[in-house]
Protein backbone atom coordinates (compact mmCIF):
# COMPACT_ATOMS: atom_id res chain seq x y z
CA UNK A 1 0.00 0.00 0.00
CA UNK A 2 1.60 3.23 -1.14
CA UNK A 3 -1.32 5.51 -2.03
CA UNK A 4 -3.50 7.57 0.30
CA UNK A 5 -6.59 5.84 -1.12
CA UNK A 6 -5.26 2.40 -0.21
CA UNK A 7 -4.38 3.63 3.30
CA UNK A 8 -7.90 5.00 3.80
CA UNK A 9 -9.50 1.82 2.42
CA UNK A 10 -7.38 -0.50 4.56
CA UNK A 11 -7.06 1.35 7.87
CA UNK A 12 -10.02 3.73 8.11
CA UNK A 13 -12.99 2.44 6.10
CA UNK A 14 -15.09 0.57 8.64
CA UNK A 15 -18.69 -0.54 9.08
CA UNK A 16 -21.00 2.40 9.88
CA UNK A 17 -24.08 2.54 12.11
CA UNK A 18 -25.66 6.01 11.94
CA UNK A 19 -24.79 7.03 8.38
CA UNK A 20 -26.56 6.93 5.01
CA UNK A 21 -23.33 7.26 3.01
CA UNK A 22 -19.85 7.21 4.52
CA UNK A 23 -16.28 7.03 3.23
CA UNK A 24 -15.82 6.45 -0.51
CA UNK A 25 -17.64 9.32 -2.23
CA UNK A 26 -17.14 13.09 -2.47
CA UNK A 27 -19.12 13.62 0.71
CA UNK A 28 -20.94 11.82 3.49
CA UNK A 29 -24.69 11.83 4.09
CA UNK A 30 -26.31 11.63 7.54
CA UNK A 31 -29.85 11.88 8.82
CA UNK A 32 -30.67 13.51 12.14
CA UNK A 33 -33.76 12.92 14.24
CA UNK A 34 -36.79 15.20 14.18
CA UNK A 35 -36.65 18.01 16.77
CA UNK A 36 -32.89 17.61 17.10
CA UNK A 37 -30.00 19.88 16.17
CA UNK A 38 -26.51 19.07 14.90
CA UNK A 39 -23.65 20.01 17.24
CA UNK A 40 -20.15 20.18 15.72
CA UNK A 41 -16.62 20.67 17.08
CA UNK A 42 -13.05 20.34 15.75
CA UNK A 43 -9.65 19.83 17.36
CA UNK A 44 -6.10 19.47 16.10
CA UNK A 45 -3.26 17.44 17.62
CA UNK A 46 0.22 18.42 16.41
CA UNK A 47 3.41 16.58 17.26
CA UNK A 48 5.56 18.32 19.92
CA UNK A 49 2.73 20.74 20.71
CA UNK A 50 -0.14 18.48 21.77
CA UNK A 51 1.77 15.21 22.11
CA UNK A 52 5.38 14.09 22.45
CA UNK A 53 7.27 12.54 19.56
CA UNK A 54 7.41 9.02 21.05
CA UNK A 55 3.75 8.84 22.15
CA UNK A 56 2.24 5.38 21.74
CA UNK A 57 0.28 5.61 18.44
CA UNK A 58 -2.55 3.45 19.84
CA UNK A 59 -2.99 5.98 22.67
CA UNK A 60 -2.73 8.84 20.20
CA UNK A 61 -5.49 7.33 18.07
CA UNK A 62 -7.76 7.05 21.12
CA UNK A 63 -6.98 10.56 22.36
CA UNK A 64 -7.47 12.24 18.97
CA UNK A 65 -11.12 11.16 19.05
CA UNK A 66 -11.68 11.32 22.82
CA UNK A 67 -10.80 15.02 23.16
CA UNK A 68 -13.44 15.82 20.56
CA UNK A 69 -16.05 13.64 22.26
CA UNK A 70 -15.43 15.69 25.40
CA UNK A 71 -16.54 18.86 23.57
CA UNK A 72 -19.83 17.26 22.53
CA UNK A 73 -20.35 16.01 26.10
CA UNK A 74 -19.85 19.57 27.38
CA UNK A 75 -22.65 20.74 25.08
CA UNK A 76 -25.02 18.05 26.38
CA UNK A 77 -25.05 16.26 23.03
CA UNK A 78 -24.75 12.67 21.86
CA UNK A 79 -21.79 12.24 19.48
CA UNK A 80 -22.34 10.11 16.38
CA UNK A 81 -20.07 11.06 13.46
CA UNK A 82 -16.44 12.06 12.98
CA UNK A 83 -14.07 13.04 10.18
CA UNK A 84 -10.33 12.48 10.43
CA UNK A 85 -7.62 14.36 8.55
CA UNK A 86 -4.03 13.33 9.07
CA UNK A 87 -0.67 14.32 7.62
CA UNK A 88 2.21 11.86 7.84
CA UNK A 89 5.93 12.44 7.14
CA UNK A 90 6.10 8.90 5.69
CA UNK A 91 4.00 5.73 5.50
CA UNK A 92 4.54 3.40 8.45
CA UNK A 93 2.11 0.51 8.44
CA UNK A 94 2.98 -0.42 12.04
CA UNK A 95 2.20 3.15 13.17
CA UNK A 96 -1.02 3.27 11.10
CA UNK A 97 -2.19 -0.10 12.42
CA UNK A 98 -1.70 1.00 16.02
CA UNK A 99 -3.13 4.50 15.51
CA UNK A 100 -6.24 3.28 13.72
CA UNK A 101 -6.64 0.55 16.35
CA UNK A 102 -6.77 3.15 19.13
CA UNK A 103 -9.04 5.45 17.15
CA UNK A 104 -11.58 2.73 16.42
CA UNK A 105 -11.45 1.32 19.94
CA UNK A 106 -12.65 4.74 21.13
CA UNK A 107 -15.12 5.01 18.23
CA UNK A 108 -16.63 1.60 18.96
CA UNK A 109 -16.88 2.25 22.69
CA UNK A 110 -18.82 5.49 22.15
CA UNK A 111 -20.74 4.52 19.01
CA UNK A 112 -19.05 6.83 16.48
CA UNK A 113 -19.04 6.46 12.68
CA UNK A 114 -15.94 7.72 10.83
CA UNK A 115 -17.50 9.26 7.71
CA UNK A 116 -14.67 11.07 5.92
CA UNK A 117 -11.54 13.18 6.12
CA UNK A 118 -8.25 13.56 4.28
CA UNK A 119 -4.67 12.29 4.22
CA UNK A 120 -1.55 14.16 3.19
CA UNK A 121 2.22 14.04 3.39
CA UNK A 122 3.75 16.47 5.89
CA UNK A 123 4.66 16.92 9.57
CA UNK A 124 2.65 14.59 11.80
CA UNK A 125 -0.63 16.28 12.65
CA UNK A 126 -4.15 15.02 13.28
CA UNK A 127 -7.40 16.92 12.90
CA UNK A 128 -10.78 15.50 13.95
CA UNK A 129 -14.20 17.04 13.47
CA UNK A 130 -16.92 15.54 15.64
CA UNK A 131 -20.66 15.83 15.06
CA UNK A 132 -23.56 14.82 17.28
CA UNK A 133 -27.22 15.34 17.99
CA UNK A 134 -28.90 17.35 20.69
CA UNK A 135 -32.57 17.90 21.38
CA UNK A 136 -33.92 21.36 20.51
CA UNK A 137 -33.54 23.78 23.44
CA UNK A 138 -31.42 21.30 25.44
CA UNK A 139 -27.99 22.73 24.62
CA UNK A 140 -25.59 23.43 27.50
CA UNK A 141 -23.82 26.77 27.07
CA UNK A 142 -21.04 28.64 28.84
CA UNK A 143 -23.23 31.73 29.06
CA UNK A 144 -26.03 30.50 31.33
CA UNK A 145 -24.46 30.18 34.80
CA UNK A 146 -26.72 31.62 37.51
CA UNK A 147 -25.88 33.30 40.82
CA UNK A 148 -25.82 30.74 43.67
CA UNK A 149 -25.34 27.82 41.28
CA UNK A 150 -23.17 25.00 42.62
CA UNK A 151 -19.95 24.49 40.66
CA UNK A 152 -19.35 20.81 39.89
CA UNK A 153 -16.39 18.92 38.48
CA UNK A 154 -16.11 15.33 37.28
CA UNK A 155 -13.20 13.03 38.02
CA UNK A 156 -9.84 14.19 39.35
CA UNK A 157 -7.85 17.19 38.19
CA UNK A 158 -4.10 17.46 37.73
CA UNK A 159 -3.28 13.90 36.72
CA UNK A 160 -2.65 14.60 33.03
CA UNK A 161 -0.44 17.63 33.60
CA UNK A 162 1.58 15.70 36.21
CA UNK A 163 1.95 12.92 33.65
CA UNK A 164 3.31 15.37 31.08
CA UNK A 165 5.68 16.94 33.60
CA UNK A 166 6.92 13.48 34.52
CA UNK A 167 7.57 12.55 30.87
CA UNK A 168 9.42 15.84 30.44
CA UNK A 169 11.48 14.98 33.56
CA UNK A 170 10.24 18.06 35.36
CA UNK A 171 8.49 16.11 38.11
CA UNK A 172 9.44 12.95 40.02
CA UNK A 173 6.47 10.77 40.92
CA UNK A 174 6.09 7.43 42.72
CA UNK A 175 5.99 4.63 40.07
CA UNK A 176 2.30 3.71 40.45
CA UNK A 177 1.18 7.35 40.42
CA UNK A 178 3.42 8.07 37.43
CA UNK A 179 1.76 5.26 35.46
CA UNK A 180 -1.71 6.52 36.41
CA UNK A 181 -0.87 10.09 35.41
CA UNK A 182 0.65 9.15 32.03
CA UNK A 183 -2.32 6.91 31.26
CA UNK A 184 -4.73 9.79 32.06
CA UNK A 185 -2.71 12.10 29.79
CA UNK A 186 -2.61 9.70 26.85
CA UNK A 187 -5.97 7.88 27.23
CA UNK A 188 -8.48 10.42 28.62
CA UNK A 189 -12.06 9.35 29.35
CA UNK A 190 -14.62 11.71 27.77
CA UNK A 191 -17.68 12.09 30.03
CA UNK A 192 -20.15 11.39 27.24
CA UNK A 193 -22.69 9.40 29.28
CA UNK A 194 -23.00 12.03 32.00
CA UNK A 195 -22.91 14.97 29.59
CA UNK A 196 -25.84 13.71 27.55
CA UNK A 197 -28.02 13.64 30.71
CA UNK A 198 -27.03 16.98 32.23
CA UNK A 199 -29.13 19.46 30.27
CA UNK A 200 -32.27 18.89 32.36
CA UNK A 201 -30.52 19.79 35.62
CA UNK A 202 -27.64 22.16 34.87
CA UNK A 203 -27.31 25.72 33.64
CA UNK A 204 -23.84 25.85 32.06
CA UNK A 205 -20.98 23.54 31.16
CA UNK A 206 -17.47 23.41 29.69
CA UNK A 207 -14.83 20.72 29.41
CA UNK A 208 -11.48 21.20 31.12
CA UNK A 209 -8.88 21.19 28.36
CA UNK A 210 -6.77 24.28 29.10
CA UNK A 211 -6.85 24.28 32.93
CA UNK A 212 -9.53 24.70 35.62
CA UNK A 213 -9.01 28.43 36.18
CA UNK A 214 -8.82 29.37 32.52
CA UNK A 215 -11.83 27.28 31.52
CA UNK A 216 -13.93 28.39 34.52
CA UNK A 217 -13.15 31.97 33.54
CA UNK A 218 -14.72 31.31 30.13
CA UNK A 219 -18.00 30.54 31.93
CA UNK A 220 -17.68 33.52 34.28
CA UNK A 221 -16.97 35.93 31.43
CA UNK A 222 -19.74 34.57 29.19
CA UNK A 223 -22.29 34.53 32.03
CA UNK A 224 -21.16 37.87 33.57
CA UNK A 225 -20.81 36.36 37.05
CA UNK A 226 -18.09 35.48 39.56
CA UNK A 227 -17.18 32.42 41.60
CA UNK A 228 -15.70 31.17 44.86
CA UNK A 229 -13.82 27.86 44.82
CA UNK A 230 -12.86 25.79 47.88
CA UNK A 231 -9.33 24.55 47.18
CA UNK A 232 -9.60 21.45 49.34
CA UNK A 233 -12.87 20.38 47.71
CA UNK A 234 -11.24 20.08 44.29
CA UNK A 235 -10.72 16.33 43.74
CA UNK A 236 -7.05 15.52 43.21
CA UNK A 237 -4.32 13.12 44.29
CA UNK A 238 -3.00 13.27 47.86
CA UNK A 239 0.43 13.93 46.31
CA UNK A 240 -0.74 17.40 45.29
CA UNK A 241 -1.97 18.31 48.78
CA UNK A 242 1.23 16.96 50.36
CA UNK A 243 3.58 18.72 47.95
CA UNK A 244 1.37 21.86 47.70
CA UNK A 245 1.83 21.80 43.92
CA UNK A 246 -1.65 23.10 43.21
CA UNK A 247 -0.60 24.52 39.84
CA UNK A 248 -1.33 21.08 38.37
CA UNK A 249 -4.93 21.27 39.57
CA UNK A 250 -5.56 24.95 38.81
CA UNK A 251 -3.65 25.46 35.56
CA UNK A 252 -2.58 22.02 34.35
CA UNK A 253 -5.04 21.29 31.56
CA UNK A 254 -5.52 18.15 29.45
CA UNK A 255 -7.98 16.80 32.05
CA UNK A 256 -11.02 16.56 29.74
CA UNK A 257 -13.33 16.51 32.74
CA UNK A 258 -16.64 18.39 32.78
CA UNK A 259 -17.04 21.61 34.76
CA UNK A 260 -20.71 22.56 35.15
CA UNK A 261 -22.98 24.75 37.26
CA UNK A 262 -26.41 23.81 38.58
CA UNK A 263 -29.06 25.00 41.05
CA UNK A 264 -28.73 23.61 44.59
CA UNK A 265 -32.19 22.05 44.32
CA UNK A 266 -30.84 19.66 41.66
CA UNK A 267 -28.04 18.15 43.76
CA UNK A 268 -29.80 14.85 44.37
CA UNK A 269 -30.69 14.44 40.67
CA UNK A 270 -27.12 15.08 39.58
CA UNK A 271 -25.76 12.62 42.15
CA UNK A 272 -28.16 9.97 40.83
CA UNK A 273 -27.07 10.57 37.23
CA UNK A 274 -23.40 10.48 38.26
CA UNK A 275 -23.92 7.18 40.06
CA UNK A 276 -25.91 5.73 37.14
CA UNK A 277 -23.16 6.66 34.65
CA UNK A 278 -20.38 5.60 37.03
CA UNK A 279 -18.91 9.11 37.02
CA UNK A 280 -17.32 10.77 40.03
CA UNK A 281 -18.79 14.28 40.45
CA UNK A 282 -18.09 16.77 43.23
CA UNK A 283 -19.14 20.31 44.19
CA UNK A 284 -16.10 22.59 44.39
CA UNK A 285 -17.61 26.07 44.73
CA UNK A 286 -20.43 28.50 44.07
CA UNK A 287 -21.32 31.13 41.47
CA UNK A 288 -21.47 34.68 42.90
CA UNK A 289 -22.71 38.07 41.76
CA UNK A 290 -19.25 39.66 42.14
CA UNK A 291 -17.51 39.44 38.78
CA UNK A 292 -14.28 37.96 40.09
CA UNK A 293 -12.86 34.59 41.12
CA UNK A 294 -11.71 33.71 44.63
CA UNK A 295 -10.08 30.50 45.81
CA UNK A 296 -10.30 29.80 49.54
CA UNK A 297 -8.33 27.40 51.72
CA UNK A 298 -9.71 25.41 54.67
CA UNK A 299 -9.35 28.47 56.93
CA UNK A 300 -11.45 30.57 54.55
CA UNK A 301 -8.47 32.67 53.47
CA UNK A 302 -7.90 33.64 49.84
CA UNK A 303 -5.24 31.67 47.97
CA UNK A 304 -3.20 33.67 45.43
CA UNK A 305 -3.24 32.25 41.90
CA UNK A 306 -2.42 33.13 38.31
CA UNK A 307 -4.34 32.26 35.16
CA UNK A 308 -1.74 30.20 33.33
CA UNK A 309 -3.79 27.71 31.35
CA UNK A 310 -2.67 26.52 27.93
CA UNK A 311 -2.62 29.10 25.14
CA UNK A 312 -1.09 28.31 21.74
CA UNK A 313 0.18 31.87 21.23
CA UNK A 314 1.03 32.88 24.81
Amino acid sequence: MTSEFEIIEYYFKKKIKHTVLGIGDDGAIVNIQKNHQLVISSDMLIENIHFLKNTNPFHLGWKSLAVNLSDIAAMGGKPKWATLSISLPKISHLWLRKFSGGFFKCANQFGIDLIGGDTSRGPLSISVTIMGEIKNNHTLLRSNAKINDDIWITGQLGLASMGLASLQRKLKLPPLLKTKCINTLEVPTPRVSLGSHLSRYTNSCIDISDGLIQDLNHILKASKVGAVLMLNDIPCEKFIHTSKQYQFVLNGGDDYELLFTAPKKNRSYIKKIAKKTNTAANIIGIITHKKDLKILNTQGKSVPFHIMGFDHFA
